[in-house]
């Protein structure tokens, strides 16, 4: 999020929900990484004093060649996780807003990609939060998307008279989020509200500010 909208009042972070339980897709990647651990400790043993140096140096090389395997597997993995989400998120049960979000995000993901590299993606939870989020909107209006260079999302919606409601998505569970909108008693005045939630509670909480439902929804 740009520094414009820095945050200026932290909310303390609500207590843990099952958003805190690590999605499959985690659970995959700390498999590889385990694996990789693994192999590296089994191939360190041939150092020991007493084994044969040209041995030992086979078995490095060998070890080196299967941890380069290991990670490329993760990405390629990681690559495809992106992909499939990005695909559900186009089959929404609201297909015309999925299917627009969906394409935005491949747009986005092409341009991560051309300037940071091509190993580069959207994070895989923040992608999923973003879903999780917007699948408690009804009737949701399609927002701005956007990626930070570490390839999290955030959302925008931006309506009349000074309203904005921007969202970004820090991980599986937390959120970032501003909200600006006119004072209610002073007109030429708009007040600023932002902090931390969950995906789960950032919601309802912003709706209790200012009605950002009426307005980001219909």
């Amino acid at each position: 999020m740009p520094s414009s909208t820095a945050v200026i009042n932290d909310i303390p972070l609500s207590s843990p929900t099952f958003f805190d339980v690590p999605p499959k897709a985690e659970k995959v990647a700390f498999f590889y990484k385990d694996l990789l651990q693994a192999t590296a400790l089994n191939f360190s043993r041939f150092l020991s004093p007493g084994v044969d140096r040209s041995l030992a140096e086979t078995c490095l090389d060998q070890s080196l060649s299967n941890d380069e395997n290991l990670a490329e597997l993760t990405v390629q993995w990681r690559s495809f996780a992106v992909s499939e989400q990005i695909e559900r998120i186009g089959n929404w049960c609201k297909p015309t807003i999925g299917r627009a979000i969906a394409e935005r995000l491949a747009i986005l993901r092409q341009c991560l990609r051309e300037e940071e590299g091509q190993k580069k993606d959207i994070s895989l939870d923040s992608l999923r939060a973003m879903h999780a989020f917007i699948e408690q909107i009804p009737n949701v209006r399609l927002p701005q998307i956007s990626l930070t260079t570490e390839g999290d999302v955030y959302l925008r919606w931006k309506s009349e008279a000074g309203r904005l409601f921007s969202i970004n998505f820090l991980d599986d569970r937390r959120v970032r989020f501003v909200i600006f909108y006119p004072n209610p008693r002073h007109s030429q005045m708009i007040n600023r509200h932002s902090g931390y939630e969950t995906i789960d509670t950032v919601l309802p909480s912003a709706d209790r500010l200012c009605s950002v439902l009426e307005w980001i929804s219909g």
